[in-house]
């Protein structure tokens, strides 16, 4: 089975289109104006080996690129993975400019100023870090000729949270993964977690079109999110055993395998068509075929 990065995330498919880009970005920048027709998307895809992709990146009126990441999970390096996301969007605006000729040339080539944000709603940090910089990761921080800083804003559902008030499909979105890990801390199961918080949504007209849309995605999308993080821990925990890298290189390869085996065995109770769960996984139709002879799951 193949060892991979899931394919998308939920936060990207309901941000990864104008209209609702502009009302988010007009939550962060509530200083200017911005419209639907200012932005020009950009998200990258196969920035690393791995073939992970940034959130969202956008280009504002032609003069700034806006790089966003969404976190779960607190992560100091996220200053140092910007780096090659921002690296790649100036080769690519260069090329598209026509202006790598340019750059040998004596007069100033103008190119967009870069903002970097991340949008994190995992546990409740003990103290608040609105800025993450990426001299913090130099080993002598204070010769360093290279800075890059990323906005840290919280979007954990909370009444009074501004930006949450601000910008309504963030709004919505918060409350349906504070919703689904509510459920999970009542004693639902994953799967069920999800299902209840999204038919909830629905029913209660909160993303309620995006849902209508794209709510069987969203669920599977949630499903793959949360064997993805059990795998994550699944890795750590045998890498603590084993103490070496060999151990973190085996620890993730079966993690994500067993995240993998889980999800597929899950979508076949379901009925799902089986080619697309092999779309969903990445996986070919003949393993799928396989694991649900397996599991005497055939239909």
């Amino acid at each position: 089975m193949a060892n991979r990065q899931f394919k998308d995330s939920v936060f990207r498919k309901l941000f990864n289109n104008r209209k609702e880009l502009a009302k988010l970005y007009q939550a962060i920048q509530p200083g200017i104006v911005v419209s639907p027709q200012d932005l020009k998307i950009t998200t990258l895809r196969n920035v690393f080996l791995d073939s992970q992709k940034n959130d969202l990146s956008f280009l504002w009126k032609g003069t700034s690129v806006v790089l966003i990441e969404h976190q779960s999970t607190w992560n100091e390096n996220m200053p140092l993975r910007m780096l090659p996301y921002i690296d790649k969007m100036y080769r690519k605006i260069i090329k598209e400019r026509d202006a790598k000729r340019a750059m040998y040339l004596s007069p100033l080539v103008k190119i967009p100023t870069p903002k970097f944000y991340i949008l994190y709603n995992g546990p409740k940090l003990a103290e608040p870090r609105p800025m993450l910089k990426l001299s913090d990761a130099f080993e002598d921080p204070e010769g360093g000729d290279l800075e890059l800083r990323c906005h840290v804003i919280d979007i954990s559902y909370d009444e009074n949270n501004a930006i949450l008030q601000a910008c309504q499909p963030l709004r919505g979105y918060s409350y349906l993964v504070h919703l689904i890990h509510k459920n999970k801390v009542s004693g639902m199961t994953d799967d069920n977690a999800i299902h209840d918080a999204v038919l909830y949504c629905k029913d209660h007209g909160i993303l309620k079109d995006f849902l209508k849309q794209f709510g069987k995605e969203v669920v599977n999308m949630f499903s793959l999110q949360w064997d993805e993080e059990e795998a994550k821990r699944y890795r750590d925990e045998y890498a603590m055993e084993q103490g070496m890298e060999k151990g973190m290189e085996k620890g993730m390869k079966e993690g994500i395998a067993t995240a993998t085996m889980k999800f597929i065995r899950n979508q076949l109770k379901r009925r799902v068509p089986y080619e697309q769960i092999a779309e969903d996984t990445e996986t070919s139709l003949d393993e799928v075929l396989r694991i649900a002879k397996e599991s005497n799951m055939v239909y």
